[in-house]
């Protein structure tokens, strides 16, 4: 894995891409998920943006940076942007699932699954099932029970395994219903369900 010095996105202090947290100011070199995302400001994710932008224009190739870039557009629901950057990220992440997840959250835009139409639903899911080869997870299959439900069950569309299934499995392999508001948060659409 390349490393690449750049400055800390919060205090400005140089770092590289090998450190994970700032020795000064204790905050993430490189965000990883949109969790770390969640509290802060829109300013705050724009200097974040801005500082992997500049280190990415002499790296454009380097996966972490576009995956970081990415979650700060996700962030700002530039759903677009963050999906080019995602999709940037994608070739060089044969071991990280993380862009194919975050890549299928910017294609839903927002939106309800209800609302797409079938290729973008089948491109989510191509994504989703990209990211499940490399690194399942229960938030993934909670993603793709959640699509099952939303667009598959609501259209009368049969689909195997069922959106129960998914669910079952995803509950079955720790998924807590924090992990479930914390997706909707990230999809932007109301909790519907219950575990």
């Amino acid at each position: 894995m390349e490393v690449i010095s750049l400055k800390c996105p919060n205090c400005g202090a140089s770092v590289t891409t090998k450190t994970k947290e700032c020795e000064f100011c204790f905050q993430e070199i490189l965000v990883r998920s949109f969790k770390s995302l969640m509290s802060m400001p829109t300013p705050q994710i724009n200097k974040y943006r801005t500082t992997y932008q500049s280190a990415a224009s002499e790296h454009p190739e380097n996966p972490q940076l576009n995956t970081s870039i990415g979650l700060c557009f996700l962030k700002l629901s530039k759903y677009d942007q963050a999906l080019e950057y995602f999709e940037k990220a994608q070739p060089e992440s044969f071991d990280d699932a993380t862009p194919y997840f975050y890549a299928a959250v910017a294609q839903l835009k927002g939106r309800k699954p209800f609302l797409l139409n079938r290729t973008e639903i089948d491109k989510i899911l191509e994504n989703l099932n990209a990211a499940m080869e490399i690194a399942p997870s229960p938030e993934q299959m909670y993603f793709i029970s959640y699509i099952k439900r939303d667009y598959f069950k609501r259209k009368f569309l049969k689909t195997s395994p069922t959106w129960e299934e998914c669910m079952q499995e995803a509950v079955d392999n720790g998924l807590s219903p924090a992990d479930v508001e914390e997706f909707h948060a990230m999809v932007g659409t109301p909790v519907d369900i219950e575990l």
